[in-house]
């Protein structure tokens, strides 16, 4: 199973660099999550996934060694594009599952997602309280609902993709301020965004603290239902170099009420192993609540 230990991070700054710049101090709170067969055993994230008559079919476990009560949902990826799933016992297929948990509980959830025969990789994502939005900067906060569980698994399959078509960044910046993925209102400070107008142009940053190139495959999700996170780019796909950082230019997406934004980075697309923990990884940006333009 895959903990996560929920922190706690004490500083008021609305400035995220700050935020981000001291080491927070874990409490005892904790999510235990991961996936099982159909016959009870233990999927090692990074590990094949095997389906058939093009179905794969798990259960996704949660321990919620929390006390208080909370919603979850569940989303999953294919080749990093949302698709629909079957609940156990249930016809009607869904593209989020949202459910809540009360205080240290476990819930095990059947869970049936047709696959293409050509698809290389699955992935689910848990997100906590899901219809949460936070409008200004609290970094705790921000950081608990910015935090997406994740469980990533190659496809048994042969296909490979090597040659993927990557996105131009707007601009390559060396500054050490190498954050994984933020979105933000300033491209040399990192100013966070808690709300903000729907069609709002804005940039993302996309870094690498690595000492080697890390490619990225990043989606957009509004709601928690995947929309485009460029004008002409559903999945975009990127390498970042070393010790750098990338911005794009976008514009947040429209919304007929308040709405949560989301970016996700997973790193090494179609590469995820059990042997490379950060293949099997979920990089977010902090939710960004979208409000309509005729918002008061």
């Amino acid at each position: 199973m895959n903990t996560n230990v929920e922190k706690t991070v004490n500083n008021s700054s609305s400035e995220n660099q700050d935020a981000i710049s001291k080491e927070p101090e874990a409490n005892t709170d904790t999510i235990a999550y991961g996936l099982y067969n159909a016959e009870g055993k233990y999927i090692d994230n990074g590990s094949k996934l095997t389906a058939e008559n093009n179905v794969v079919n798990v259960n996704v476990s949660i321990d919620h060694n929390l006390n208080e009560r909370r919603e979850y949902a569940l989303i999953v990826l294919e080749d990093f594009k949302q698709e629909s799933f079957n609940l156990e016992n249930k016809k009607k297929a869904t593209k989020k599952y949202l459910f809540t948990m009360n205080p240290n509980t476990s819930k095990n959830i059947g869970v049936k997602v047709p696959v293409n025969p050509n698809a290389q990789e699955l992935t689910f994502l848990l997100t906590k309280k899901p219809n949460y939005k936070l409008k200004k900067m609290d970094p705790n906060k921000a950081a608990i609902l910015g935090e997406v569980l994740s469980m990533r698994y190659p496809l048994d399959h042969n296909n490979k993709s090597n040659n993927l078509k990557e996105t131009k960044p707007d601009d390559i910046i060396k500054d050490g301020l190498n954050k994984n993925l933020f979105i933000t209102s300033d491209k040399q400070k990192l100013k966070s965004v808690m709300a903000e107008r729907e069609g709002k142009a804005l940039s993302f940053s996309v870094g690498n603290d690595t000492e080697k190139p890390l490619r990225y495959a990043i989606i957009a999700l509004k709601d928690w239902k995947q929309t485009d996170v460029t004008e002409s780019e559903k999945v975009l796909y990127t390498t970042v170099a070393a010790s750098e950082r990338q911005l794009f230019d976008f514009k947040l997406p429209h919304a007929k009420k308040d709405s949560n934004f989301q970016l996700i980075a997973l790193p090494y697309p179609y590469q995820v192993s059990k042997d490379n923990y950060e293949s099997q990884q979920a990089f977010c940006s902090f939710r960004t609540v979208v409000e309509p333009s005729n918002h008061p």
